[in-house]
């Protein structure tokens, strides 16, 4: 029996801080104009800005397409099990 493991790698590509593009996206657990929430394989991902929208997240390749004016990219530590908006409005 043959396994179907395919490898997924995690890139981050951004251009000109208004097109980014994440390989390694699951899922979207937040979406609003100025705070895209990633599930990655490599766990949460806070992108900031404004105006940002998701152009695609394409499921079968895992990669999700940001655009807007994006500030900030940032991890969530793996393992940590505070609320996500409790990480923000500190």
């Amino acid at each position: 029996m043959e396994e179907n493991n395919k490898k997924i790698n995690f890139n981050l590509t951004l251009n000109n801080q208004d097109n980014l593009k994440v390989t390694g996206a699951n899922k979207i657990i937040s979406l609003k104009p100025d705070l895209i929430q990633l599930d990655t394989i490599l766990g949460g991902l806070i992108i900031g800005g404004k105006n940002l929208e998701l152009k695609q997240l394409n499921s079968g390749t895992n990669i999700a397409e940001i655009t807007g004016i994006i500030n900030s990219v940032k991890f969530l530590e793996v393992g940590d099990k505070t609320s996500f908006f409790r990480k923000i409005f500190k």
